[in-house]
């Protein structure tokens, strides 16, 4: 029978929370990466647009082959720990220090006139937290389909680690445009390079201490297979794979969906006038994102993954016109604007904490698959595409919108970022980009999604299946007696 049926669980409360705090910690760190990075690298250390949007397609390039390989050593770990844990425990130490060294840039070269030194700082401090990332990300994913036999299980593990991240990961996202507005407006006087040195500090002691308990509060339960697959599994789990094939197509082409966050803060720097008005924006939308965790249960009951996913994306482009239309004649003027974008973060935050969920379970779903079809269980080949495709998404969006911002008038004059309207409209393009271009070129996501069958009935049987299987092998091992 389907573990889930039989009501049978394996994981307690306590290592539920335990591992999404883990990831609230984590978290932190990689919101501070991916929702920061272009502007603390082209706004606060000075450094040429057109050379971090250079760095970031390389680095996401480089994942392209860096992910899946980590995966396949993950898979090939023997130990008394399990394959995935070990690395949990390992990585936090180094990647708190690369951390750090990262965030410390703006002071370390405040005083270097060399662009060419700041060019090789950034390449160095961003692959090395890169490298350790990913040798901490990929366990702690695969170890939400590892972490018990029972899909119930994954699920409450899944939005667990989703929900406490948006708390726990949130504070960085809070803490910036405050203190970007107060040294602004010489409230206080502390630099913005300052600002991100105390945010690197914080993401890299308090974050990757949270992010441990990952690797020391946790266990792996479903059985794994002896053999030690090689470099090429990678390639044969998605040729074998064709529902984790399509997740990843459908990721990779929500690439250019993600472009609208780099301008989130320039937005409502230049057109606005303050950066904290996005927490007021935010507010609405924070609250409905948390509350939607605790119905995502119900909603996964009433409609299957791939129709969820589906609603979501056009539910997102449906309100992002609207609001677009509605705000084209009022974009700089923050008392319109403001209860807009707060209306569209309700409904974004609603299908981003489903889409949070959803998904990596649907990855799970196709570890059982493999298992099922070739009796091999690759959750750290399988969890590196998760990886992957969150770090190429981000870092080709982030390089596709750093590459806009001069097209559209954001320039650096005498090395200071200002808006220059010179025959484009800047202000125009900012709040076209937040709020209906995105989530329109997003609708391309959703077309592999018309090939996916991993739903229903057949994954239902699929995971029956699975499950006789590991209680015929469980009799055979222990000579007959069950």
């Amino acid at each position: 029978m389907n573990e889930a049926k039989t009501g049978k669980h394996y994981v307690g409360i306590k290592e539920i929370a335990l591992y999404g705090v883990a990831n609230g910690g984590q978290v932190m760190g990689y919101n501070l990466v991916r929702g920061q990075l272009t502007f603390f690298l082209v706004t606060v250390c000075r450094i040429p647009a057109a050379a971090v949007a250079t760095m970031v397609l390389i680095m996401g390039t480089w994942d392209t082959l860096n992910d899946p390989l980590m995966g396949s050593i993950v898979d090939r770990t023997r130990t008394r720990y399990g394959k995935l844990r070990p690395y949990l425990i390992f990585v936090p130490i180094p990647l708190s220090i690369v951390t750090i060294l990262l965030f410390s840039g703006g002071e370390l070269l405040k005083d270097v006139t060399s662009t060419a030194i700041k060019i090789v700082f950034m390449y160095v401090a961003y692959f090395l937290w890169e490298f350790f990332y990913t040798i901490g990300d990929i366990p702690f994913w695969g170890l939400s389909a590892a972490i018990s036999p029972n899909p119930e299980d994954r699920s409450r593990a899944i939005t667990s680690a989703r929900f406490i991240s948006g708390i726990i990961g949130g504070i960085v996202g809070i803490l910036i445009p405050v203190m970007i507005d107060l040294s602004n407006n010489k409230i206080v006087n502390i630099t913005l390079s300052q600002i991100f040195l105390i945010m690197g500090i914080v993401a890299g002691t308090v974050g990757t201490f949270l992010f441990s308990l990952s690797g020391l509060c946790t266990k792996e339960r479903v059985v794994q297979s002896t053999k030690e697959d090689g470099l090429f599994t990678v390639f044969r789990c998605l040729k074998n794979n064709k529902p984790l094939l399509l997740i990843v197509i459908s990721s990779v082409l929500s690439t250019l969906g993600g472009i609208g966050g780099v301008f989130s803060q320039y937005y409502y720097i230049y057109s606005l006038g303050f950066a904290s008005l996005s927490l007021l924006a935010g507010v609405p939308g924070t609250i409905v994102n948390f509350a939607t965790y605790m119905i995502i249960p119900k909603i996964e009951k009433r409609f299957s993954s791939k129709r969820i996913v589906i609603y979501c994306g056009l539910i997102n482009a449906a309100v992002g016109a609207v609001i677009f239309a509605l705000g084209s004649g009022f974009y700089t003027n923050p008392k319109v604007i403001v209860p807009l974008l707060a209306l569209q973060g309700i409904f974004t935050s609603f299908t981003s904490a489903i889409g949070s969920v959803v998904p990596t379970k649907m990855i799970g779903d196709t570890v059982d698959y493999m298992e099922w079809k070739t009796g091999e269980r690759n959750e750290g080949i399988t969890f590196s595409f998760l990886t992957f495709i969150a770090k190429l998404t981000g870092s080709f969006s982030t390089a596709i919108a750093t590459t806009i911002m001069p097209i559209i008038g954001l320039q650096s004059i005498n090395d200071e970022w200002q808006l220059v309207e010179s025959g484009v409209n800047t202000r125009f393009w900012l709040w076209a980009l937040i709020t209906i271009i995105p989530p329109v070129l997003n609708l391309l996501s959703l077309v592999p999604y018309a090939f996916y069958d991993l739903t229903g009935k057949k994954l239902e049987t699929i995971q029956e299946e699975i499950g006789e299987r590991r209680k015929e092998k469980s009799i055979e091992v222990s000579g007959g007696n069950d």
